[in-house]
């Protein structure tokens, strides 16, 4: 009995759709002459548009909306793409966006393209969650902190010192060192505060860069911060946490400038290290000005919550700081009866007077300023690195611990490379040794 109410119903349904296409009756009179209510009839006309009816057939063609952007541009994409398989959307929008300044897909566009080609992202790890904490206002709290080393080919070793705001994300200091000793911390310091004023506070870890062994203030960056009234504080030991946001941002540059540098790198193996800053520079102006941000409200750049916040805390630096006692180093030098000193392989006239007494020697960039008793006897101009002339070809086969012996010394290049024939050569100032490979610079090795 059902079945066949079921079947008179949809027959019923059947004549009500024709009478509506085939003669134009309105609802109200297929409703008369069916003997059914006009509710009925509109909900079974809106049926027949989900293809549940035998009278309407849905049109299997779809409509295409035209593109736009053309192909060339997708294919781009895929070059980019299989050029760097680390390539993250965001790094591919950024290469676009300097390549097409009218116009490029967006971040999103570019994400579904690669997905839908295939490229798509590793499936995420279930994890514990975390507190989320930000300060209020711009320049009330920094982080500080060292990344891990990083190689960079020729470049060898590298360690990225930063400076990050805590409410905007935004970097306000950042440079790549040869290593991680304390006065390249303060001399990023140096940078920020000359840049963008005093934070009221500034967090950092328990690296003896930050505190001494005994866990007691009194070193150079704490002298230096509590003379600018600026209070220095510290994370718990093994809670990397307290400062997340910068750690989080230490991962953005793994994955997003790091592979672009080592390929810049690789195809420029003879850039010196100031060279590979000015390159991260660039990078850094796109992440803090244009990058969006998924934690900033409305997901804006680092640099628009920055310097837009009505509440940002500004303390320019007014205090006459004399940099070079707190960045640099001094090393002392006897003066020999000549009136004259060695330095790194450089022989340094001495104005007469001097004969036996011991100089303080400050290496700054560019010069070598000396002092006696804290007065200025002298400046002495750096000569630019250049290789030593003269003297036979120093062949050397990297052994299969990627190591190579020179002058009594062992060195590590690349233990990939074991078996490979390589030809050393000297700076002209004795500090460096460079490696070639078929006359190729592939490693620069500090002097042991």
């Amino acid at each position: 009995m059902k079945f066949d109410q079921k079947i008179r119903k949809t027959q019923e349904r059947d004549e009500a759709l024709q009478l509506y296409y085939n003669k134009g009756l309105t609802n109200a009179e297929i409703a008369k002459i069916l003997g059914i209510s006009t509710r009925t009839v509109i909900r079974w006309k809106q049926s027949q548009k989900d293809g549940h009816s035998s009278v309407y057939q849905k049109s299997d063609h779809k409509r295409k909306r035209k593109k736009k952007y053309p192909d060339v541009i997708f294919e781009r994409i895929l070059e980019l793409k299989k050029e760097m398989p680390a390539r993250s959307a965001s790094g591919i929008h950024r290469i676009l966006s300097q390549e097409l300044p009218a116009g490029s897909p967006s971040i999103s566009t570019v994400r579904k393209f690669l997905h839908a080609e295939g490229y798509s992202p590793q499936k995420s790890v279930r994890r514990e969650g975390y507190i989320k904490f930000e300060r209020g206002k711009p320049n009330d709290l920094w982080q500080i902190d060292i990344a891990g080393v990083q190689t960079v080919g020729t470049l060898g070793k590298l360690y990225l010192i930063a400076i990050l705001d805590d409410c905007s994300r935004f970097i306000v200091s950042v440079q790549y060192f040869p290593s991680q000793i304390g006065v390249n911390v303060l001399s990023v310091i140096r940078n920020a505060l000359m840049g963008y004023g005093c934070p009221n506070q500034i967090i950092a870890d328990n690296g003896s860069q930050f505190r001494n062994v005994t866990k007691e203030l009194g070193n150079r960056y704490t002298r230096l911060l509590t003379s600018l009234d600026i209070e220095p504080i510290y994370s718990k030991p093994y809670h990397p946490q307290s400062k997340g946001k910068l750690e989080r941002w230490f991962g953005t540059v793994r994955q997003m400038f790091l592979p672009e540098g080592r390929l810049e790198v690789q195809k420029n193996p003879e850039m010196y290290l100031h060279e590979f800053n000015a390159l991260f520079r660039t990078w850094l102006e796109w992440y803090n000005y244009k990058k969006p941000h998924r934690s900033l409200p409305g997901r804006g750049a680092p640099a628009q919550r920055y310097f837009n916040h009505p509440e940002r805390i500004y303390r320019p630096l007014t205090a006459q700081v004399d940099w070079n006692k707190w960045i640099h180093t001094y090393v002392q030098r006897k003066v020999t009866k000549y009136n004259r000193l060695s330095y790194k392989g450089e022989k340094i006239d001495i104005p007469p007077g001097y004969a036996g007494c011991r100089l303080d020697l400050l290496e700054l960039e560019d010069m070598i300023e000396i002092y006696f008793h804290e007065d200025n006897v002298c400046s002495y101009q750096k000569q630019p690195l250049e290789i030593r002339p003269g003297g036979r070809k120093n062949i050397r086969t990297i052994a299969q611990s990627g190591t190579v012996r020179y002058r009594t010394q062992v060195y590590t290049v690349d233990y990939k490379l074991a078996g490979k024939k390589v030809e050393i050569k000297e700076s002209a100032d004795g500090q460096e040794l460079l490696v070639y490979l078929n006359k190729v610079l592939i490693k620069r090795l500090s002097r042991k």
